[in-house]
């Protein structure tokens, strides 16, 4: 199957096609693409993790109240703690729904791209961006360690085990690794940016960030043939 992603064809009717397709199980997909589910086991390990802090928030909290309640003062060093734990456990439930809503909406969580077009959906809102469109690919949000992100990675992106989260192959880092928190681009027709995902839930973003730049770069370079 083969599908003509044409200027004189409706870019917005291209990406419901595309996601149709793309969302289709066992379809043979055409030769370029790249299809990037929901990772299921991401979104689950994050639920499950900031249960945990939710519990632990809330435990430490009741148990250090039940503790001080008798000679707690708002400025006290333990009001401070029992501040802290407050913030960490509401902060925790926050992020709980959120992935709650995330896993309940996977069949809605999908980014796709073609050699012309880059198409995503989150939920009920559709990006689409023609590649050559794209620029400032960024990674955002690094923290910790020194004020770079430098990594070498020996992945080979066609060797990517996409919507499973594993990566084959290994990566060296010359620094010490730091997590972003956030991978967004710039469309160029708009000057708006786009933000693809603040987190690991489709695939590692470095990754993510190496593969859209393929895409970009190959499209750029057919643009000049």
């Amino acid at each position: 199957m083969q599908t003509d992603l044409g200027t004189s064809l409706d870019e917005g009717q291209n990406a419901a096609e595309i996601l149709r397709t793309a969302q289709q199980p066992d379809a043979e997909l055409p030769k370029g693409w790249t299809v990037i589910p929901l990772n299921l086991a991401t979104v689950r390990r994050n639920l499950l993790g900031w249960v945990g802090g939710a519990l632990v928030g809330y435990g430490l909290f009741a148990l250090l109240y039940l503790a001080v309640r008798d000679v707690l003062t708002p400025l006290s060093l333990s009001g401070l703690i029992l501040a802290i734990l407050a913030f960490i456990g509401l902060g925790s439930t926050w992020l709980v729904i959120k992935y709650v809503r995330l896993y309940v909406g996977r069949a809605h969580q999908i980014i796709v791209m073609t050699p012309e077009l880059y198409v995503q959906q989150r939920g009920a809102n559709i990006v689409s961006v023609p590649m050559i469109d794209i620029e400032h690919i960024t990674l955002r949000g690094v923290f910790g360690g020194d004020a770079s992100y430098t990594q070498i990675d020996e992945r080979n992106v066609s060797h990517a085990v996409l919507g499973l989260g594993q990566m084959l192959g290994g990566s060296q880092s010359r620094r010490a690794r730091r997590t972003p928190d956030s991978l967004a681009f710039v469309d160029t027709r708009s000057a708006k940016p786009i933000t693809i995902a603040e987190d690991n839930s489709f695939a590692d973003l470095p990754v993510l960030e190496e593969l859209l730049r393929t895409y970009v770069d190959n499209a750029r370079r057919a643009r000049k043939n």
